[in-house]
């Protein structure tokens, strides 16, 4: 089967991992961000149907929840829509961003059967009005199963990107991710080790605060890592504030790892830098 491809997207990346709670979402923010201040154009679509975290994590805030046909997602239709019959991402910290979390209220539950799932976040993909990117990133929920299967099956993806924590349960579902990107012939740009040891703030030690493991995910000792980030309690709190590492704690070596993996990614997609990042929007405190 033929794969599709995003008019005006010149590379589509997905990031993911077998397991949940290491880190993506944070990952997928950063790396977009880093990305714009390098330059490039750069869209973000948040890919969990479930709990899509990016809009808290962006300061996106919907606290009223949606009712009747406010509350219906674009599940429509398969022709070729106008640019003023789509929708129009929002923009933040200089990329074009779309999620689920958009028309929901932030505590109401979004619960479409798993083999809907797919569907759904291919529909919202095409039903967005991008423009021209040099890169679309989506942010996948955690597991193997939707809306992964049909994203790396429809899609024509340029890489995925992996991310892990040292435990051996966080790296065995991140080789079941890496062979299911595999199988489906997809290319995997990479490791991202998260939460790679914790460094005292009064004496410079660095701790390893979860257990490392290899004996578990072996294959992931095969990839390339992109970059390792250290385990760093203010990037976690700058998510919750919806300020990102490398927007509010630019000096900061997560910040200088998204960064680096930035470079990293493009410099494996041989990309050209665009016309330059977009203009930031002033901050909504909620989604109208």
């Amino acid at each position: 089967m033929r794969r599709a491809s995003v008019d005006q997207v010149k590379h589509l990346i997905v990031i993911g991992s077998g397991k949940g709670g290491v880190g993506k979402s944070t990952v997928s923010i950063n790396l977009a961000i880093a990305l714009a201040r390098q330059g490039y154009a750069v869209g973000l679509l948040d890919g969990d149907t479930y709990g899509p975290s990016v809009p808290l994590m962006l300061g996106i805030r919907r606290r009223d929840e949606s009712h009747g046909w406010q509350g219906t997602l674009p599940l429509a239709s398969r022709q070729k829509l106008l640019p003023e019959q789509m929708l129009q991402p929002l923009l933040r910290y200089g990329i074009k961003v779309m999620s689920v979390g958009f028309f929901v209220g932030e505590e109401q539950a979004v619960a479409p059967m798993p083999d809907v799932q797919g569907m759904l976040i291919r529909q919202l993909l095409f039903t967005v009005n991008w423009g021209q990117l040099d890169y679309l990133i989506i942010d996948l929920p955690p597991g193997n199963g939707e809306p992964q299967a049909t994203l790396v099956r429809e899609l024509e993806l340029a890489g995925a990107i992996l991310v892990t924590t040292p435990q051996d349960v966080a790296r065995l579902d991140t080789a079941r991710a890496l062979a299911m990107f595999r199988d489906s012939g997809v290319r995997v740009l990479g490791l991202v080790n998260n939460m790679s040891g914790f460094t005292c703030p009064h004496c410079g030690e660095i701790v390893e605060i979860f257990p490392s493991g290899r004996e578990a995910g072996a294959p992931l000792d095969d990839l390339p890592v992109l970059c390792t980030i250290p385990l760093h309690p203010p990037t976690a709190a700058s998510g919750d504030n919806g300020r990102p590492a490398v927007v509010s704690l630019a000096a900061s070596s997560p910040a200088r790892a998204f960064h680096a993996l930035a470079t990293q990614v493009s410099a494996l997609l041989d990309a050209s830098p665009g016309s330059g990042a977009q203009q930031e929007e002033p901050p909504e405190d909620d989604v109208q």
